[in-house]
């Protein structure tokens, strides 16, 4: 099945390089008058990893609901060491190396397993929405299909409708495991409507990211606006979802840069005409590398600092409270 699903990243990889790279070759680079510029790099790779903060942090809070009584500071730094196996095709590496980390810390892994996948689908599923909702000021679509609100209330009720069917069976199962069995975790409404919220402001900063990426590569279209920033913001929540729905691409790599440059091209056009699709792959390649390198960094960084799991480290179950 790995072989396959590698095959299959393979393949995706070669075919989105093979167009980008007849894309650049046509491109005049003069006549953008391209010039990097590191800090701004910089603090583009820095917005991205707290985007990722308000990720994990709605992480570590459905933790501690479900009793999984670990450190912030464990919980971040698992949070952030495990994205290193979202390049493992599947991304289910992901999961295993949060509850391998967390283990020694007394975190049983069942809650630590669905609280991670309570947070990756409430985050895609706040892309999505802010995806669909910014979807009119990219003009890559007719306004009668981009400004469908039903595309949005659907995807608004993903982990809304998922915490209802969870909360469903953990009841069916605590009555037929009896009341002494360890409850299921089901995260509250609440908390997953918070996470919606935590999604939003990470997606928010992965826009501005994008536009400061713009402005390293070229200093004239470092002006900002509200429209522009609305495009940016559909184009990146738009390229993270359909990185992660694709899920034999390693880190969603091939797939976020194809919908990016879909997305971007459109928008970039008025301002830079026939360079807009060479400018919008330049783009996403340079936003591919700035957040890999922070990640990267932060990563081993973490990895470094390992922290001594306690003596003797309970497993704590949740309060009854948490699930009524």
């Amino acid at each position: 099945m790995l072989a396959a699903e590698t095959a299959v990243a393979v393949v995706i990889v070669a075919a989105v390089g093979y167009s980008f790279w007849n894309t650049l070759r046509d491109l005049d680079t003069s006549a953008l008058e391209l010039r990097v510029r590191p800090e701004l790099l910089a603090a583009a790779g820095a917005l991205y990893l707290l985007a990722h903060l308000c990720w994990s942090t709605f992480w570590v809070r459905l933790l501690h609901h479900e009793g999984v009584s670990v450190s912030w500071f464990v919980g971040l730094r698992a949070y952030y060491i495990s994205q290193f196996g979202k390049y493992v095709p599947g991304k289910v590496m992901v999961l295993l190396m949060r509850v391998g980390m967390l283990r020694p810390h007394g975190a049983h892994p069942i809650p630590v397993a669905v609280t991670a996948t309570y947070e990756t689908l409430t985050s895609m599923a706040a892309g999505a929405l802010l995806g669909v909702l910014f979807l009119p000021a990219l003009g890559v679509l007719p306004e009668r299909i981009s400004g469908n609100s039903t595309a949005f209330l659907v995807l608004g009720g993903l982990p809304i409708g998922l915490a209802l069917l969870n909360k469903l069976a953990a009841r069916v199962a605590k009555k037929r495991r009896g009341p002494d069995a360890r409850p299921l975790p089901a995260p509250s409404l609440l908390l997953l409507i918070q996470g919606l919220a935590h999604g939003a402001c990470g997606y928010a900063l992965l826009a501005w990211s994008l536009g400061l990426t713009l402005g390293a590569l070229v200093p004239d279209a470092a002006q900002w606006s509200g429209d522009a920033y609305e495009a940016q913001l559909s184009a990146v929540a738009l390229a993270y979802v359909a990185g992660f729905v694709i899920v034999v691409a390693p880190g969603g790599l091939g797939a976020r840069e194809f919908v990016l440059v879909a997305a971007l091209a459109p928008a970039l056009a008025p301002a830079h005409g026939a360079h807009a699709a060479g400018l919008a792959t330049l783009l996403a390649l340079a936003l591919r590398l700035t957040w890999t390198v922070a990640e990267v960094a932060v990563g081993l960084v973490l990895y470094a600092m390992k922290p001594a799991p306690p003596p003797h480290a309970p497993h704590h179950t949740p309060h009854e409270s948490a699930h009524a």
